[in-house]
């Protein structure tokens, strides 16, 4: 399975995101370890570089097919939240998250049961 046009847009930001993913894996799973590589790399990257990155997802997110859509939300927004859960600092990048993904993700937060922080509802 090839990889689509936004996960090319997005491992050029940075070749520490240009990660290594078994082709045998659905782009879901693909887009999680993507987003595993950005939380890793996210406090190295500009905010420039992370607003490029999270853009790109956004765009796919909004108009990417049912599939590209679905792995950014299911695969990366989830995978972002995951590691928020484990420690990482999603402050970080939140207002460089785009409208629909913050949205997204506390539509998410709420469905868990888990009371966003009032820093991401004032986005």
């Amino acid at each position: 399975m090839g990889m689509p046009e936004w996960w090319r847009n997005v491992v050029a930001v940075s070749d520490a995101l240009d990660v290594v993913v078994d082709d045998d894996l659905s782009l879901i799973f693909r887009a999680a370890q993507l987003a595993d590589a950005f939380v890793g790399t996210a406090s190295e990257l500009t905010q420039d570089q992370r607003r490029q990155v999270l853009g790109t997802l956004e765009e796919a997110l909004c108009q990417g097919s049912e599939d590209d859509a679905a792995a950014v939300a299911t695969g990366f927004l989830e995978a972002l939240l995951n590691a928020w859960d484990n420690g990482f600092d999603l402050r970080l990048v939140w207002d460089d998250l785009g409208p629909e993904s913050q949205s997204y993700c506390l539509a998410w937060n709420k469905f868990w049961g888990i009371k966003s922080p009032e820093w991401m509802r004032s986005s």
